[in-house]
């Protein structure tokens, strides 16, 4: 007849292994001699359990149990804490406790009410950023998304551009560290040497890259155009094409505008506050980080090397993966109703 295995330790299997235990047998050998003396069957878990509560409070009987203290907030209290967070999610535990003092008369500690806001399914997580858009700006963004997808838009002659400012930095912003290793400290200068890089992007390949200092205007923009952008468009896109770039006052100013008409240059006006249909934005923040990981310069040449070096990698295989990307922002904008899409 197989052991059996009682749902509580009665008060004669508890004495007889108090017996057992005090003849100097392990708790193993206890649980053998009940299967084989009293076909028992007991865990060597519950014989320690049992014995680590004999030891504390020196009775075989079972410690009655001291009734809870009711709870300190009420279902008022819980409904007030989360409507409270919920108006205002960056709300501290310890404004939630002043708050329900001056509401309710109620003191409670700011440890109490995290365990409120778990309860209630609160969680607390870094805030995450995307780009800000004006209501105003919504519905051009979603008429510009509807219009590629009602056209099947393949963006074949488009070049997207932009410029942006790149730093000497040394280290990312996160490193693996041991439990009881302290958390290196990097060096950072305060005012480390910067460059501006302007570049473009199609299906065909990356145009030239033009690295400058200083503050670009409308004419030294169009510089950049007659010096990197127009003889990239007529040895590759002789045929048509069209630029892509955001609404910075220097880029669609009327002497701008002026200067792209007389050479021929086939602006394609897209909508305000869009980085995340601009697949270009993405190409200059991987550059930003290679030069923070790979590159990691000491100098203004390193830098300069650094930028030059990557942007030899920008194929037109490479080129062609970035403005794939669009498949999935412009939905994703259409989705979001105009909103910031998170491309």
């Amino acid at each position: 007849m197989p052991p059996v295995k009682p749902p509580r330790l009665s008060l004669y299997v508890r004495e007889r292994i108090v017996s057992l235990r005090r003849g100097g047998q392990s708790l193993r050998k206890i649980r053998q001699t009940l299967i084989d003396s009293e076909n028992i069957q007991v865990s060597v878990n519950a014989i320690c359990a049992f014995l680590k509560r004999y030891r504390q409070s020196g009775s075989l009987k079972d410690i009655p149990k001291i009734a809870s203290k009711p709870p300190i907030l009420k279902r008022n209290h819980l409904f007030f804490i989360d409507q409270t967070i919920r108006q205002d999610r960056e709300i501290s535990a310890q404004e939630v406790a002043v708050s329900l003092r001056r509401r309710f008369q109620l003191g409670v500690s700011s440890t109490t009410v995290k365990r409120a806001r778990r309860r209630l399914g609160w969680k607390h997580s870094p805030t995450q950023y995307c780009q800000m858009i004006r209501d105003d700006n919504k519905p051009k963004r979603l008429n510009f998304a509807l219009r590629c997808i009602a056209t099947n838009e393949n963006f074949d002659n488009a070049i997207f551009t932009d410029e942006t400012t790149v730093k000497i930095q040394t280290s990312t912003k996160y490193s693996f560290r041991k439990d009881d290793e302290r958390v290196p400290a990097k060096g950072k200068p305060k005012h480390p040497y910067q460059v501006h890089v302007w570049g473009g992007i199609s299906r065909r390949g990356a145009t030239g890259l033009f690295i400058f200092i200083g503050i670009m205007d409308s004419i030294f923009y169009q510089q950049i155009l007659q010096q990197t952008f127009i003889p990239f468009i007529q040895t590759t896109f002789p045929d048509n094409h069209r630029l892509i770039q955001d609404n910075d006052p220097k880029h669609v100013s009327r002497s701008t505008k002026t200067f792209m008409t007389t050479n021929n240059i086939n602006h394609w006006p897209t909508p305000p506050e869009s980085p995340d249909m601009n697949p270009i934005e993405m190409v200059l923040a991987e550059l930003k980080h290679h030069i923070r990981r790979r590159k990691k310069p000491k100098n203004k040449q390193e830098l300069l090397d650094g930028i030059t070096e990557f942007w030899q990698t920008m194929t037109p295989e490479k080129c062609v993966q970035y403005i794939d990307h669009l498949y999935k922002a412009i939905p994703a904008v259409v989705t979001a109703g105009g909103a910031a899409s998170g491309h």
